[in-house]
């Protein structure tokens, strides 16, 4: 026997409630919050900042940004900007504590509140800023409202509608009927979630400490100057012309800052010996529906690799390639080129064997009886191996920079024996792993507190 199931076609909405035409916003209090909430206006809680700025030439002034998906407000830029160089002239004065919002971007969330350092700065028409009543909302609460993307939905209902603007409609937004609990119990649910911040901010700091300190342990137990500190005060000094590998006074007078007191300080070139093979990767053919995948720089992270950002290529060219270029467990795979992801490096590890590099990385293949590569990559990624990739790079001038072949050769590092390399990869692997481990548990405790936050306002359960 059929089930018969009862649709609601007709819903009675108050008319001194209407605050615009839009069946989306109409509805949707009656969707999205829990029972049990007062729900008011939002134009009973705020009030429209209009206190105006007309700038002067000579004075500078902070201009506003808001960041999407209630990700904060910050000032647009490191400096200050004169008046004579911003071309309104009439804008407003925003003042700490007060809700901001982009007419442009409401819709995406751009809301916040505004942060002490922000005082007197200064925003166009396309900004809205208003007065929090307090006795009412808690601005951290109504800020924790506004901020998250069940209202950004809210308001991309209500701006399109009928008319389809792409701005957020004043007095549309100022009719959303949102929840305001009582302050006691505003407090508590704000507090809930600051504890779990907190958490947050503390993990993610333990994991800053732990990348640190591996910076410490490859200085410390490898015997190298750190960066900015001198070993020499000499005016003069000469230098040995059999150990000169390349021109310019930096470059030469760079090696002795990145050598060992405690191990000899070698590079490839000069001990050909540490590698079984460095070369380029391909200039793929690229084929939408390829089976074969080839790496991209975007796939080599910090000594991790992401699949899902590999380009498939042509099956049959794939598989023309000569085997020996790819990848195999141990191979350390580094970004040749691009600025802000030059000098990357990866462990390949088991299950990313087989793989295809293309022309914009570099494969190297050490001798692991003599050169660990697990301790090589980390020396690599370290802030000494970059400084040297830094150096070492050419086209300066251009943004088209390139590691290459040879200068890879040129890095310089300790080679101390077989085992104390394994050994120091075994202590920056498990810092690197606590670090990992502090980075989720930051994460995990930033969802858990926008979870409970909305779970406790809105009908998600």
């Amino acid at each position: 026997m059929p089930t018969e199931t009862a649709f609601k076609y007709l819903n009675e909405v108050r008319f001194m409630t209407l605050a615009n035409w839009s069946v989306g916003a109409i509805l949707s209090d009656k969707v999205i919050y829990k029972d049990g909430f007062k729900l008011e206006p939002i134009g009973n809680l705020i009030l429209r900042n209009r206190e105006k700025e007309i700038l002067e030439d000579n004075k500078a002034y902070k201009q506003v940004t808001i960041k999407l998906y209630g990700k904060g407000v910050i000032q647009r830029g490191d400096e200050l900007i004169f008046g004579k160089d911003i071309g309104t002239k009439n804008q407003f004065r925003i003042s700490e504590g007060q809700f901001i919002m982009s007419k442009i971007d409401a819709r995406n969330g751009a809301f916040g509140i505004v942060p002490a350092e922000l005082e007197g700065a200064i925003t166009t028409q396309d900004f809205l800023s208003y007065n929090i009543n307090t006795e009412k909302i808690l601005p951290e609460f109504f800020n924790l409202v506004t901020g998250t993307k069940h209202f950004a939905e809210l308001c991309r209902k209500a701006s399109s509608g009928t008319t389809g603007r792409q701005r957020v409609d004043e007095k549309a937004f100022l009719g959303f009927r949102i929840p305001v609990p009582r302050i006691e119990l505003q407090k508590k649910i704000i507090q809930r979630y600051v504890d779990n911040i907190n958490l947050a901010i503390k993990y993610e700091k333990q994991s800053i400490d732990l990348e640190n300190s591996i910076q410490e342990i490859i200085y410390n137990e490898l015997g190298i100057l750190k960066a900015g500190k001198k070993s020499s005060d000499k005016k003069f000094q000469l230098i040995d012309y059999s150990s000169i590998t390349f021109w310019g006074v930096d470059k030469i007078l760079n090696k002795e800052s990145f050598s060992s007191s405690k191990f000899e300080t070698v590079d490839l070139d000069s001990r050909p010996t540490l590698y079984l093979n460095i070369f380029r990767g391909k200039s793929p053919k690229y084929d939408a529906n390829g089976t074969k995948i080839i790496l991209n720089q975007k796939c080599n992270r910090w000594n991790s690799i992401e699949l899902e950002h590999a380009k498939t290529v042509n099956d049959k060219w794939f598989n023309n390639v000569d085997s020996k270029l790819l990848s195999e467990q141990n191979d350390i795979i580094i970004n040749s080129t691009g600025e802000g992801t030059i000098g990357r490096a990866s462990l390949i590890t088991p299950g990313f064997e087989g793989l295809l590099i293309d022309s914009h990385m570099l494969l190297l293949r050490t001798n692991n009886e003599v050169l660990s590569p697990r301790y090589l990559v980390h020396i690599i990624n370290s802030d000494y191996g970059q400084r040297q990739i830094e150096s070492l790079k050419s086209a300066k001038s251009t943004k088209q920079t390139e590691l290459g072949v040879q200068n890879l050769k040129r890095i310089q590092f300790p080679l101390p024996d077989i085992k104390i390399q394994l050994a120091i990869a075994k202590q920056i692997e498990d810092k690197s792993q606590s670090a990992i481990d502090c980075k989720v548990l930051s994460e995990t405790h930033k969802n858990i507190a926008l979870e409970q936050f909305e779970s406790a306002i809105f009908n998600i359960d």
